[in-house]
């Protein structure tokens, strides 16, 4: 009698070559992930500026400011947003613009080096009734139509060239700052010298223009019909751009902030800087700014 032997081993054999491959693609794999890993280690993203060093973190909405290797805190500020280099320089450095948020922020300051070391001016103060719409959406400053060198703050009151790092504000006789100040600065003369403002009193418009230190050098009165006809639709636009911003819970919500730069971009359209036997002055819709009564240039 013929004995059959099982075939057994051989089917192991087989069964056993699929389960090697997988192994020694195991071993392969952990053989090269370290090296893979090795290769490609995490850098946070570091931005010099001179010797300034932003360092920003992917897992950080935050950045670190250094100046010369050792930590920069300006003004105090332990919470920067974001810094922005300028074209001015101080003492070979470059000037920087940078958002500072929180209960130790500033809000948009100007950075410069003085003497070897850094100092901070207040631009843009933060509003504490209205911070946290403030930091969803900072103040960097609105270019000047025609002259995008120069940065408006209008709810500040100031501007800043970006070109020679100075701050520029104007000799008013009214409140320039705040929401509903009753004048608000539009424009900036070509040499920096005089600053034109949109002023409200009562149901009059005008355009005040003001000099460094010396006060009004030019009055404009505007038509009667220029709030019905210009300034009130650009109000209900920003009225409803925010409403809007707001219902969809994204962008930009603001109101006032929307309609002080439409008022802006209208201003720049309309108006411009003219040179006379008064100095600059501003003219548009026909008209021409000139002294008050009883004031020389």
């Amino acid at each position: 009698m013929r004995i059959l032997r099982p075939v057994r081993p051989t089917q192991d054999a087989m069964l056993s070559l699929p389960l090697c491959r997988l192994a020694a693609a195991a071993s392969v794999l952990a053989a090269i992930w370290p090296a893979a890993q090795a290769q490609t280690p995490y850098v946070p993203v570091m931005q010099q500026y001179g010797d300034f060093v932003v360092t920003r973190d992917r897992h950080d909405p935050l950045v670190t400011l250094t100046f010369r290797k050792h930590g920069y805190w300006p003004g105090g500020a332990r919470e920067v947003v974001e810094v922005r280099p300028i074209k001015a320089t101080r003492e070979g450095q470059p000037m920087l613009l940078a958002f500072t948020k929180g209960y130790t922020g500033q809000g948009t300051i100007l950075i410069g080096v003085q003497n070897g070391e850094p100092l901070m001016r207040p631009i843009s103060p933060m509003q504490r009734d209205s911070m946290v719409r403030t930091e969803r959406d900072p103040e960097w400053g609105v270019p000047q139509p025609g002259s995008p060198e120069v940065l408006l703050f209008p709810r500040d009151g100031r501007a800043l060239d970006t070109g020679t790092g100075e701050l520029l504000w104007f000799d008013m006789p009214d409140t320039v700052t705040g929401d509903y100040a009753p004048a608000m600065l539009v424009s900036v003369s070509p040499d920096g010298r005089r600053g034109a403002y949109l002023a409200r009193k009562l149901t009059k418009l005008q355009v005040i223009v003001a000099t460094r230190d010396d006060g009004v050098a030019g009055v404009l009165a505007l038509p009667p019909d220029t709030y019905q006809r210009w300034l009130k639709p650009l109000s209900e636009a920003a009225s409803e751009q925010a409403g809007a911003a707001i219902k969809a819970r994204q962008g930009r919500t603001d109101s006032n902030r929307i309609r002080r730069e439409l008022e802006l971009a209208w201003f720049g359209q309309q108006f411009q800087w003219k040179q006379g036997k008064n100095g600059l002055q501003v003219t548009g819709l026909g008209l021409i700014s000139a002294p008050p009564e009883g004031k020389q240039p």
